[in-house]
């Protein structure tokens, strides 16, 4: 029995060894560690090598991998568990090995560890075989990643779908879940759901898989062009059990083909508009093929090789050898030379410019011949007629005086006009730099120039800039320089083109022009047609406080208030259409505008000024704002005498009939006053003396109220200012009334009063009580005898203003026989006792006095109406 145990036991030892698996035990008491040979064998350390758990051994050397071990190995102690590990350990010969620790710890009565039994196995091969799996899965991964591309298998039985990573990422699911077929085409696009499944369908039934593309909606909303490939999975019994499919993004492929279609249209297009065709000569056969386009320029049949003969059969004889020729030194020189011919196409004799490439094999045989034949006859026709314009552009520069020029900005060369040489009364084709011209750019201008050229050159549009340049002989001209910057794709300038002219006798007319300008005594501009302002004088900067540089190039709409737009508008048509020195008068009276916005009245004159480039508007304004304001003062002072003339006029008025009652209601109180005084001095007897002083009583007293009614007749026409009350109309009725309360009982007059829509007026409250008493006292007075007198008094307001109304049933007047002295004084119109014409004379002129006015309607027999009509 020992016998056999000790077999097995090197059995075992011997299988070990094979296993590389080496046994190991901790002394948790001393903490160190007893390895046996293989255990040293595997980590390469010396037979019968003892550990401790402080100290790192050789083969860790670096970093905590043998602090986790302990502690892993603690815990497990602690737990009373068996502990797996794996772990990389680096060997003294500069290799990894890895290897898988197992252990378990041995417990006493008290349940303390004693020590931990272990194995050590060497796991390097299957580890490495792991992570090189793991790389490739990796590696994968990322090609199908990169490539928009992955891989699932669906799985018939149970209608399962394993998917790669790129493809659950695609379809949004958790990596290595299993979905199922409905789920993987949930975002096929809606228009290709139904087209997806009947080409699935249609695999299972034929157990076979053909290309299939579809659209598929992203979880972002982004629209995919989908490319599906597929193998059937059939079992030993040859039946279907499922697919092996790959999908893969062709959505970039797929707009790449369709540019790549368009492009190629794009490019027959170009073809046929740029008149070129493109051609291949093998050497081999000596036969041509050529474009579409090509062949229907020459009248071949599509498609179809051709020969030289072929090819020249319509190409002048004379011309046919150049060709051959220039033909023989390509093949010779193995370098395409260009060249160009006539051709006759469709009888026509057209240019034909012949460019290509020879393509050689590597031991410099000649392979074939590519080339481009493009119909360059327009651009022929093109040079012809460039040339001559050139011709024309030298003798028109040569009579305006002017010369152009370009500036390479990287080579700084320039090259000049003819013409400009000559402004600069340089030699021809002498060799031009910038500094050629910068010095001779005045020196009081150099600056000015520099900064403009500087501006170009960052990022503005050149302006004109005029200044002087001094030739070598010392004479100094005046130049007019324009350029523009050409830039490349990053904005920045790498050239400038431009023009100079010598405009030194504009220049001199020009100051004179201007001198005569400023010489104006009034705002002169001057517009071109578009009414764009050109030039302005100092008295004009002074009227509208702009400058010349804000003026100048601005819309003279600028000065003019837009509500004057309407009427500028035919005048101007027809200043152009007659274009004459006009001065305009606008009306209302025209008004131009400062820069503060502040309105001018003015007088504008026009004058046409007729130029070489066209016709210019000379534009002379006149301030008139004295002129105005004196004007308002004379009519101020019109209105106020005419006023004066009617206050004079009306008093005029009163004066005579002041003296007409004087002269008639006072001569006989007087005469009868004179004629008593004489018998008085007569009488002796003191009796008789008595009665006749009762008699001068009654003469004094009559005289008395004459006199005292003119007085207050006169106060109201001079009156001004008179005090102003709230006055009710009720109010003044009731107490009118109350005084004619005999009268009204007398004569059983009715009385109706109506002052529903206005009852009061701020007015003189005396006025207003006499004028109700002189109007409802002439109403009773003058009443018919054929009927009781009724009398209607109202208010309304009529256009803001208060109207008061009496209206009676009485006499009436005649307007017709006595309109025009109605109001007049000591005017009567009826025979009756108390009739004296003073009431109406007295309505009229307070009313007339507080600013209003009174009207009257009447007729014979059937009654007056009067309507005051207040202020």
């Amino acid at each position: 029995m020992d016998k056999i145990t000790q077999h097995i036991d090197v059995s075992i030892a011997d299988l070990n060894a094979i296993a590389r698996i080496g046994y190991w035990q901790l002394d948790t008491s001393s903490e160190t560690y007893t390895l046996d040979d293989i255990s040293c064998e595997i980590t390469q350390l010396p037979n019968g090598t003892t550990l401790s758990t402080k100290e790192k051994p050789p083969f860790c050397p670096t970093g905590n991998k043998w602090a986790v071990i302990q502690e892993t190995l603690a815990k497990a102690i602690e737990q009373k568990s068996s502990f797996n590990h794996e772990v990389e350990l680096f060997l003294p010969e500069g290799n990894t090995i890895w290897v898988l620790l197992i252990g378990k710890g041995n417990y006493d009565e008290d349940g303390s560890c004693v020590n931990v039994s272990g194995m050590v196995q060497d796991i390097t091969v299957r580890k490495n075989s792991e992570i090189e799996i793991f790389k490739k899965n990796e590696i994968l991964n990322y090609t199908e990643n990169k490539a928009s591309l992955g891989h699932w298998k669906w799985d018939l039985n149970s209608n399962v779908i394993t998917c790669s990573r790129n493809i659950s990422r695609i379809v949004g699911f958790p990596d290595g879940e299993q979905i199922t077929i409905e789920q993987l085409t949930e975002r096929v696009h809606p228009e290709d759901k139904k087209k997806v499944q009947d080409h699935l369908n249609n695999a299972v039934k034929t157990k076979s898989f053909t290309t299939l593309l579809h659209r598929y909606i992203l979880i972002d909303g982004t629209e995919r062009i989908i490319q599906v490939l597929g193998e059937p999975l059939l079992n030993d019994a040859d039946e279907l059990t499922g697919f092996m499919c790959s999908s893969q993004d062709i959505t970039s492929k797929k707009h790449f083909e369709d540019e790549l279609f368009e492009k190629n249209k794009l490019f027959l297009t170009s073809q046929q508009k740029a008149h070129f065709g493109y051609w291949q000569w093998n050497l081999k056969t000596g036969l041509f093929s050529c474009s579409e386009n090509m062949a229907d320029a020459l009248g071949f049949e599509r498609g179809v090789e051709f020969t030289m003969s072929d090819l020249l059969k319509d190409v002048p004889e004379e011309n046919r050898k150049d060709i051959l020729n220039t033909l023989d030194k390509t093949i010779k020189t193995k370098s395409f030379v260009e060249f160009t011919h006539p051709i006759y196409m469709r009888g026509e004799l057209r240019h034909i410019k012949v460019t290509g490439e020879v393509y050689t094999d590597l031991d410099g045989n000649i392979l074939n011949i590519l080339g481009i034949s493009q119909d360059i006859t327009d651009q022929k026709n093109f040079e012809n007629e460039l040339i001559s314009k050139n011709e024309l552009l030298g003798f028109a520069e040569q009579i305006t005086k002017i010369g152009n020029w370009q500036w390479d900005l990287n080579t700084n060369k320039i090259k000049w006009s003819t013409n400009l040489y000559r402004i600069f009364g340089r030699e021809e084709n002498s060799p031009i730099v910038f500094d050629v011209y910068y010095n001779h750019i005045h020196p009081e201008d150099r600056e000015m120039v520099s900064d403009i050229i500087d501006i170009t050159l960052e990022s503005k549009d050149f302006e004109k800039v005029i200044h002087r340049i001094v030739l070598e002989n010392g004479k100094v001209k005046t130049v007019e320089l324009l350029a523009r910057a050409i830039r490349d794709q990053y904005g920045n300038a790498i050239e400038m083109l431009g023009t100079l002219q010598d405009v030194s006798e504009q220049r001199a007319e020009e100051m004179k022009f201007k001198g005569l300008l400023e010489s104006a005594p009034n705002a002169t501009l001057i517009l071109d047609e578009s009414n764009i302002i050109q030039m302005i004088n100092k008295q004009a900067e002074r009227l509208f406080k702009y400058t010349p540089e804000e003026l100048v190039g601005s819309n003279i709409d600028l000065l003019i208030p837009s509500r004057f737009d309407e009427k500028r508008a035919p005048l101007r048509e027809a200043f152009y259409a007659n274009p004459t020195i006009k001065t305009y008068d606008m009306g209302a009276g025209l008004h131009m505008q400062d820069k503060d916005g502040k309105e001018i009245p003015v007088q504008v004159t026009l004058g046409p000024l007729q130029i070489e480039d066209g016709l210019l508007l000379s534009v002379v304004i006149r301030d008139i704002t004295e002129e105005k304001r004196y004007q308002e003062k004379i009519l101020k002072a019109k209105e106020d005498l005419e006023i004066l003339t009617q206050e004079l006029t009306a008093q005029n008025h009163q004066l005579a009939d002041f003296t007409q009652i004087t002269s008639h209601n006072l001569r006989a109180p007087v005469s009868n006053l004179n004629s008593l005084l004489d018998i008085y001095k007569m009488m002796d007897d003191e009796e008789e003396q008595k009665e006749l002083f009762k008699k001068f009583e009654i003469v004094i007293e009559h005289l008395t109220l004459t006199l005292n009614t003119l007085i207050e007749a006169l106060t109201a026409k001079n009156h001004t200012s008179l005090e102003r009350s709230e006055v009710s109309f009720e109010d003044t009725l009731t107490k009118t009334k109350e005084i004619f309360t005999a009268e009204i009982t007398k004569t059983k007059a009715i009385i109706k009063s109506d002052f529903a829509k206005v009852d009061s007026i701020r007015y003189h409250k005396i006025y207003l009580e006499s004028i109700f008493q002189n109007l409802i006292g002439n109403a009773l007075k003058y009443k018919s005898k054929e009927r009781v007198p009724e009398l209607e008094i109202s208010s309304k307001i009529d256009n803001g203003k208060t109207t008061l109304s009496f209206k009676d049933n009485g006499l009436g007047i005649d307007l017709a026989k006595h309109g025009h002295k109605i109001f007049g004084l000591n005017k009567v119109f009826h025979n009756h006792p108390e009739a004296k014409g003073i009431g109406l004379f007295m309505t009229k002129t307070q009313i007339e006095a507080m600013g209003g006015k009174i009207t009257v309607t009447s007729k014979v027999d059937e009654g007056t109406t009067f309507n005051i009509h207040f202020i």
